[in-house]
């Protein structure tokens, strides 16, 4: 790893008046930057190595979550900041109904194509998150 008391000031170019002077500083340079390459790739290869031991421990606490004591697992997840949730897709239905007022001339088939809707929704639970959008829209009518 690089030295943190290796110089990294500054320099004016008086010091390096001659062309070996020049070629002496970039060759100081290059070391440097070969080392802190070097110190990248080894904090690179740390951190993959530290993420997969954290993925893996993720997993196992899914798979082994009820044979866990429920203090012990959540101590795992405060500790190492894991998400031991499960994704679900849920096709929710939801019918709206109401009296749309249209002229007289107006083709009710155009509807669909004339309205636009959305649906916000709203959940209770401190243990549930959820994202919805809007898939299609199809409407039934009769005249009232």
């Amino acid at each position: 790893m690089i030295d943190p008391s290796m110089d990294t000031a500054p320099v004016t170019m008086t010091e390096y008046v001659t062309v070996e002077g020049l070629e002496r500083h970039i060759e100081e340079l290059n070391k440097k930057i070969d080392l802190l390459e070097h110190d990248k790739q080894f904090f690179s290869d740390r951190y993959n190595t530290l993420r997969d031991q954290v993925d893996n421990l993720q997993e196992w606490v899914k798979d082994n979550f009820d044979y866990i004591d429920e203090s012990v697992s959540q101590e795992l997840v405060d500790i190492f900041g894991l998400n031991i949730s499960r994704d679900y897709d849920v096709t929710v239905t939801v019918t709206f109904s109401g009296t749309v007022s249209v002229p007289l001339n107006y083709e009710m088939d155009d509807l669909e194509n004339d309205l636009s809707a959305s649906l916000e929704a709203h959940y209770y639970s401190a243990t549930v998150e959820a994202d919805f959008m809007e898939d299609k829209m199809e409407i039934d009518w009769s005249e009232s």
